[in-house]
């Protein structure tokens, strides 16, 4: 099973899906009316997106550990790549 699930292109993937998936999650759960990019802009008249991206980021720490408790090296170094270009992006923001 670890060299089906031990694969770089695996942690690429989940690391790109899973922070779009949180943020439209947090959008789900705190906004029935607006679309999603006009609550992005409220978040960003409050002041706040930044922050709420950052949560959405938190979910691929949970990743990486799994695959580093779980000793899949390749898939907890794919992660890390979309992790970082995420961390750019928001710095820019």
């Amino acid at each position: 099973m670890k060299e089906k699930i031990d694969k770089t292109w695996i942690g690429l993937v989940l690391g790109t899906i899973i922070p779009p998936l949180a943020s439209y999650g947090v959008y789900e759960w705190f906004n029935r009316t607006n679309s999603y990019l006009e609550f992005m802009e409220k978040l960003a008249i409050w002041g706040i997106r930044t922050e709420v991206l950052l949560w959405c980021i938190l979910p691929i720490a949970f990743v990486f550990a799994l695959f580093y408790f779980l000793h899949y090296d390749n898939a907890s170094k794919g992660v890390v790549i979309p992790t970082m270009f995420y961390t750019i992006l928001l710095l820019i923001l």
